[in-house]
């Protein structure tokens, strides 16, 4: 692959052993620990100021996640939840985008308290993040309407850096997911 920045990972592409990305520490202002690709740190935090100049007050809420961390998350959501539940929105550890550390959960700070996840659904930054994100490289990883391709539910917060603005912009403008995209 040219763009190893293109890399699926998904229900059925694990990310693979060969391709290593420099993972670095973020300023989130959410939490401490919320590691990224060095690239996409870059790319977080210009999207970031655009927002804010928009109006709107984004974060990292999650990010880089080692196999081990996505197996907590998965054994937590699960108690919590349920089997069905978390497979709908938590990826098998091995099997998850966040540990690539291209993914990037966005929280949005308002009116004195941190928004995530579920909680962004119906909120017009959703539409921000939507019409926006790719001026800066990244797509909304699982669109709406594309469940039964990605595999997973709408998740508008679940942003992945591609490193190409244009093909981003492409992906974004034509409705596609990545799986469309690649042809996977």
């Amino acid at each position: 692959m040219n763009n190893k920045y293109l890399i699926l990972v998904n229900k059925n592409n694990p990310m693979p052993d060969e391709i290593k990305f420099n993972i670095v520490e973020t300023d989130s202002k959410y939490a401490k620990d919320r590691p990224l690709e060095e690239k996409t740190f870059e790319a977080i935090k210009k999207f970031r100021n655009y927002a804010k100049e928009n109006g709107y007050v984004i974060d990292i809420e999650s990010g880089y996640r080692s196999k081990d961390y996505q197996q907590k998350v998965w054994d937590e959501l699960e108690s919590e939840k349920g089997l069905e539940y978390t497979k709908r929105f938590v990826a098998v550890p091995g099997y998850s985008e966040h540990q690539t550390g291209l993914a990037v959960d966005v929280v949005l700070y308002e009116n004195g308290k941190w928004f995530e996840d579920q909680k962004l659904k119906g909120h017009p930054i959703v539409d921000f993040l939507k019409n926006n994100c790719y001026k800066f490289g990244f797509i909304i990883r699982y669109p709406e309407g594309k469940e039964n391709i990605t595999g997973y539910g709408w998740e508008p917060w679940h942003l992945r850096y591609i490193d190409d603005v244009d093909k981003a912009k492409y992906i974004m403008e034509n409705n596609l997911c990545l799986e469309e995209y690649l042809g996977n």
